[in-house]
């Protein structure tokens, strides 16, 4: 996707207009962050992996098959026969005797296969639990990574919108003066008006001219910025739907109900409390014994050659219990140590609670304040351009020195940026509350 920006200006007597296409609104650009932002699929990773974590946990609670299987050669030295072994069996049997003491190495196979069951075990059933309160942490994250590049794209939008819209005030002044520049120039060859005057206005606009270039470069870098942000090809382009931006910060006003259980990181905090309260079960847990049954089935063979002649199979079925008595306090003090994380969680949540509801205050307090001071500013900034107008005319008439022009056109200046930078105030006071309430996502709405 490849999108141009075209502004074209024109101004006469402290009148402009503009006309913009291939406009890139800020919910367009917050949709596509949301799916290609880089730190929201690594969130997305981290969910997958949470999704093992309890499968890896539920499946300790599964039979376990394994098996096994070894071969081994032993070297023996003579084996040594007392006589009275002889005289103890009968004659017949002598002969194997005989070859008992000629044995020097014994070959030996074996393979079987073990099957076990967990039947019941406090630390397993605890784990499960455990194992699913991670799976909601990681989805909070998840949604609490969402919100944080809502934010940071919004912010980096609505500067550089700030920014364009400064620029366009500049251009639009150095447009204005190149006119008086042009008319002056004739002007002093006609010895109407002094050089000095022709050099004032020629600084003038150069000055112009450094500060709008200036603002270009910070805009390209700002968004450059949005780019990498948003996980765009660096050969993507963004652009900025001004008319809408002022329109909105104008016209935009917002109820925000505050509810503390729908921010993400009050919610973050309050599963991380379930979760140290299923490890303290845990620790507790290791007082408790462990029922597992087993099954093998083994085959195994002996011979004084490397050959296996038969395997002769013998099968064990059983239960095993483990009963913990004493650890010399250790599990009484993982106990504890859980215990005190808890109580160190309940504290952080208390003194989190109190600061998002001030977070909340000041949100609606700024927003409030940005808002009164948007009509005042924007009421400054129409006188200022009514009185750059007169004065322009006067200048054109006769009636109005060079001088007077150029201080009411650095007042117009001036108010145009002060209502500019007042509309950027409105944005991020917006997104504070917006953020202060839970209520970041509405902007992926925004036009």
């Amino acid at each position: 996707m490849k999108e141009k920006v075209i502004i074209c200006l024109v101004f006469g007597i402290g009148l402009f207009s503009q006309n913009m296409s291939a406009q890139t609104g800020l919910g367009n650009l917050i949709n596509y962050a949301l799916d290609h932002s880089r730190e929201i699929k690594k969130s997305e990773l981290q969910i997958q992996e949470a999704n093992y974590m309890r499968k890896e946990a539920i499946g300790y609670g599964l039979p376990q098959v394994e098996g096994s299987a070894s071969y081994s050669k032993m070297m023996i030295d003579k084996i040594e026969i007392p006589a009275s072994a002889y005289a103890s069996v009968p004659a017949e049997y002598a002969p194997l005797l005989d070859k008992l003491g000629n044995i020097d190495k014994l070959f030996t196979a074996s393979a079987g296969v073990q099957v076990t069951q967990l039947i019941y075990s406090q630390s397993y059933w605890i784990g499960l639990q455990t194992s699913k309160k991670a799976q909601e942490l990681y989805s909070i994250l998840k949604n609490k990574t969402e919100e944080e590049v809502i934010a940071e794209v919004a912010n980096g939008y609505y500067q550089a919108g700030a920014l364009m819209l400064e620029l366009q005030t500049v251009e639009k002044i150095v447009q204005n003066l190149n006119e008086i520049f042009r008319i002056a120039q004739l002007n002093y060859k006609n010895d109407l008006i002094k050089e000095t005057d022709v050099n004032r206005l020629k600084v003038t606009i150069t000055n112009l001219e450094v500060t709008a270039q200036t603002l270009q470069n910070i805009i390209d870098t700002q968004l450059n910025y949005l780019k990498a942000l948003s996980g765009m090809p660096n050969d993507s382009s963004i652009t900025i739907d001004l008319a809408s931006f002022t329109l909105n910060s104008e016209n935009n006003q917002m109820t925000n109900d505050f509810q503390i259980g729908n921010i993400s990181s009050y919610q973050a905090l309050m599963i991380q409390a379930d979760i140290y309260e299923q490890q303290t079960r845990l620790s507790k847990a290791k007082f408790y014994p462990t029922l597992a049954a087993f099954g093998n089935l083994n085959f195994s063979s002996y011979n004084t050659s490397s050959k296996i002649d038969k395997m002769s199979p013998m099968t064990t079925i059983g239960m095993s219990l483990t009963v913990p008595i004493f650890t010399s306090g250790v599990t009484h003090a993982k106990v504890n140590q859980s215990i005190l994380k808890q109580k160190q969680l309940n504290e952080d949540i208390s003194q989190t609670r109190d600061f998002l509801k001030v977070d909340y205050q000041n949100a609606v307090s700024e927003y409030q304040t940005a808002r009164n001071l948007l009509v005042v500013q924007r009421n400054n900034r129409e006188l200022a351009q009514k009185v750059y107008g007169q004065t322009l005319s006067q200048y054109q008439e006769g009636m109005a020195s060079l001088t007077d022009l150029l201080n009411v056109n650095s007042d117009f200046l001036q108010a145009d940026n002060s209502y500019n930078q007042q509309i950027l105030k409105c944005k991020t006071s917006e997104i504070k509350l917006f953020k202060s309430t839970g209520n970041l996502k509405r902007l992926a709405n925004t036009k």
